[in-house]
């Protein structure tokens, strides 16, 4: 069960949410090979059980997919228990090829397409998944309806510099948060962009924390991924790179043995650790990952924060620049 130390405003909004939120960019089948749905509905299930109360998804995981089966879960849960619900706009496969688009007739039929998805009457958060080729002045008003009509209740964008952040503020809509990438191993994006969250109350939000589960604790040098997992065409986990991720790993368990933590917890408790992170997403495809989440979030002591910290830099150090992409 989370502690009341892992409730966590998101920005500036009333959205009171809890350290760890379930992704549900597995559950959808893009990038990490098939899924089955009851195996999904079942993490789905199991991860609200065990205390998470927020659930992001994104029209684009599996062409729809993931928030149809988001959305038979929620059906089964009386109102004023469900989760609350983060999506995204803008970013779609159309013909084989990857789009992007902030205009504003697309951002609101993104928001009523996924209303309808997930049978909700209001979105709690919706997202620019990525930025857009529109001028973000069009992007921003055409949320700014979306929120006046009652269709979301917060605003947030994705993959977005600290630059981009300024260019939406500048527009006078509300902004509440921005999701980006971020962990141990590749914790720049993030990094860049926390001062300027800081600052103007804006909650970050961090997917892929456990870095595609490199930082789950459970590969072995032998890892392999099965068709359409799109790990399995990534330096980062073959190879000479992947062993050496994997010593690091090694040596992430052996610290947390003292304290009973994993490697997992480890690794998404440093990134809660900076003031201006919001929430984590990590996603799970089966029951036991989606129970696991509930004891995900702990408070580390300094002096684990510095180990970490040095476990991941000496890593990195033996990395060539070449290598450490």
């Amino acid at each position: 069960m989370m502690s009341a130390v892992n409730k966590r405003r998101l920005g500036s909004s009333e959205l009171e949410i809890t350290a760890i939120g379930v992704g549900a960019f597995a559950i959808g089948g893009w990038m990490w090979g098939g899924q089955e749905d009851r195996e999904s509905e079942a993490a789905i299930r199991a991860a609200l059980d065990a205390g998470v109360n927020w659930i992001d998804t994104a029209p684009i995981y599996g062409e729809g997919k993931a928030s149809r089966v988001v959305g038979r879960v929620l059906r089964q849960i009386p109102t004023s228990q469900r989760p609350l619900v983060f999506t995204k706009f803008g970013h779609h496969f159309i013909d084989g090829q990857r789009i992007t688009s902030g205009a504003s007739g697309q951002v609101l039929r993104d928001c009523d397409e996924e209303l309808e998805r997930l049978g909700v009457d209001c979105l709690d958060l919706f997202q620019l998944h990525w930025p857009a080729p529109e001028p973000i002045e069009e992007t921003a008003c055409a949320c700014a309806r979306l929120l006046a009509a009652g269709k979301i209740r917060a605003i947030g964008v994705s993959n977005f510099s600290a630059a981009q952040l300024e260019a939406w503020r500048s527009t006078g809509v509300p902004l509440h948060s921005v999701q980006n990438g971020f962990s141990i191993v590749r914790p720049e994006p993030s990094l860049e962009v926390l001062p300027w969250c800081i600052e103007h109350q804006v909650g970050l939000l961090a997917y892929s924390p456990l870095f595609r589960g490199l930082l789950s604790g459970t590969w072995t040098p032998d890892k392999t991924f099965p068709p359409g997992d799109h790990r399995g065409e990534r330096d980062d986990f073959r190879g000479e790179h992947l062993y050496r991720w994997l010593d690091a790993v090694d040596a992430l368990r052996k610290l947390g043995r003292d304290s009973g933590l994993s490697v997992a917890q480890l690794a998404v408790s440093r990134l809660l650790a900076y003031r201006g992170t919001a929430g984590i997403i990590v996603g799970a495809r089966r029951a036991d990952q989606g129970m696991a989440l509930g004891c995900m979030a702990v408070d580390l002591e300094a002096s684990q924060i510095s180990a970490i910290d040095a476990i991941v830099e000496r890593c990195k150090a033996d990395l060539s620049p070449k290598d450490y992409r």
